[in-house]
């Protein structure tokens, strides 16, 4: 082959380059040179990355319309917690991925294994409740005082949540699911790929005494307070389907009846229609999805460099369908005895310090990272991986191998990660999309400094009398009569200096939504 093309080459010489490339060209084209075995064809868009599967569905809790909106109902009810102030959805938004927005702001801080805040061990967590019994006494004490609580780790995603057999960051949920009031297995966790992980975690927030619940909360308890509740009470912007519902089933007996036939409100039940509701929140419209599924455009050039990069990095731990292996690993975040992890529940010493490894759809809106929050970007992450991890367990060895990319593949790699949002779900569109949770706010915090002080009363005299603007109209209305005036005033000096009760709730010990019905707003 080479000696027929330099005989051509040679006879060409006689020519101008032009004509000799232009001839040479056509030769390449037609001549018995070029005639050995057809060039591979293209790998298939996205390597070894395949479309997401069905979504399972355990034959024990089969999804229904009916069904899976009274889950969308439970899942962002604040009702369903013991303080009416906390859903499911507070720490689950869709437009941050599944994940908690808030974790990225000081209230949201955990102190971490030794208790004090400040240092290098503290968590980003979710806001949950003051500590309190069951009658609504505010106990306080401990770490958070009479401030609420917050989890000592991170939340992970509930969008696409449906394909994991073991939930929490250390898998102690599935992946059976059993009915916590009768002791029975309700869904064995062989029925599905996933068995009924979704049902066994939709209701250990609800009892925990730091996420939703009390001291000694029953799941009796828990029914007499839907039983007694307008559903979504103290939400907004409620979606019209669930406006629609309200309208023919106005109470939860009502709702329960509509999804399953009878009026009876059991823990089982809530478990499967919530678990019914997440298994609609299926991401894969993203543009990385559009790319796998045939469309070579839906990638830029720099995303499609960025998913050869993961695919040459990120596997096997990020890979498959659901971008994730569903293992626990020590990748080195924090020094394990910070935080056992999966440990806990097994008592095994290999398992100390690991945890699950997370799906990546949506990745790039579930700032901050890690189960500790303790990276604030994409960037940090791949960061993190580069240089092999922040920290090396002792007794396992080496656990992540540094990958020393340059900086210009490290950006790539975010490029890619973006590629996998589904707009849907940044977006609160269907279905996705869901009620406004009550704002949160300090009562008599008027200046939003998030101290209550003598600077607070002063501005809101300035409201009062020098027309200056304030952004939480509800933290002004320190006496919650529904108005502001000078009594408010009065009422926080009185507060301040004279020893007088604290401010109606959510009061200047705590914050938290506003319960009482008024024309007042907080914009923050």
């Amino acid at each position: 082959m080479l000696l027929q093309a330099w005989e051509i080459v040679h006879k060409l010489r006689q020519y101008s380059w032009v004509t000799a490339f232009v001839i040479f060209s056509i030769c390449i084209s037609t001549n018995g040179f070029s005639q050995g075995p057809p060039p591979p064809p293209p790998p298939p868009p996205g390597g070894a990355i395949p479309p997401l599967p069905p979504v399972p569905q355990p034959p024990q809790n089969p999804g229904t319309p009916e069904k899976e909106l009274l889950g969308k109902f439970l899942f962002w009810e604040t009702q369903l917690s013991s303080d009416s102030a906390v859903s499911c959805g507070s720490c689950h938004f869709p437009e941050a991925g599944g994940s908690d927005p808030r974790s990225l702001i000081q209230g949201t801080r955990h102190p971490g294994s030794d208790g004090v805040f400040g240092n290098a061990d503290d968590v980003f967590g979710s806001i949950g409740i003051q500590a309190q019994d069951c009658n609504g006494a505010i106990l306080g004490g401990g770490a958070f005082g009479m401030e609420r609580q917050v989890t000592a780790r991170r939340s992970q995603s509930t969008v696409g949540a449906m394909f994991s057999p073991r939930l929490f960051w250390d898998g102690r949920s599935g992946p059976e699911f059993i009915d916590p009031e009768t002791g029975t297995v309700s869904i064995p966790g062989g029925s599905t790929p996933a068995g009924g992980a979704l049902e066994a975690q939709a209701l250990e927030p609800i009892l925990s005494e730091i996420e939703m619940g009390c001291d000694t909360r029953s799941w009796d308890q828990v029914r007499a307070r839907l039983i007694a509740s307008i559903p979504l009470q103290f939400a907004t912007n409620i979606p019209q389907p669930m406006v629609n519902a309200l309208a023919q089933f106005p109470d939860y007996p009502a709702l329960f009846e509509m999804a399953f036939g009878t009026p009876d409100i059991t823990a089982e039940r809530i478990a499967f229609a919530i678990a019914a509701y997440e298994r609609t929140l299926l991401p894969d419209q993203t543009p990385f999805d559009q790319f796998i599924n045939g469309n070579p455009n839906a990638l830029t050039l720099d995303q499609q460099q960025g998913l050869n990069v993961f695919l040459n990095n990120c596997l096997p731990c990020h890979g498959g369908p659901f971008l994730s292996d569903n293992v626990f690993h020590d990748i080195g975040v924090r020094p394990e005895n910070e935080d056992v992890g999966r440990f806990q529940v097994t008592g095994n010493e290999i398992d100390r310090g690991r945890f699950k490894t997370p799906p990546l759809r949506n990745v790039a809106l579930r700032a901050p990272f890690f189960h500790n929050g303790g990276k604030e970007t994409l960037l940090d992450v791949v960061n993190f991986y580069n240089v092999g991890g922040d920290f090396q367990n002792p007794e396992q060895g080496p656990q992540t191998p540094p990958l020393n990319l340059p900086l210009g593949a490290r950006l790539d790699l975010v490029e890619f990660l973006e590629s996998l949002t589904d707009p849907r779900a940044e977006n609160a569109l269907p279905p996705f999309d869901h009620p406004t949770m009550p704002v949160y706010f300090r009562r008599g915090d008027i200046n939003q400094d998030g101290t209550v002080d003598i600077s607070d009363v002063i501005n809101g005299l300035q409201y009062l009398f020098d027309n200056e603007v304030i952004l939480c109209a509800d933290a002004a209305d320190t006496n919650d009569d529904g108005e502001i005036n000078i009594a408010d005033s009065v009422r926080l000096l009185a507060r301040l200096f004279n020893g007088a009760e604290p401010l109606p709730a959510p009061s200047e010990l705590s914050e938290g939504p506003d319960l009482t019905p008024d024309l007042l707003e907080c914009l923050n």
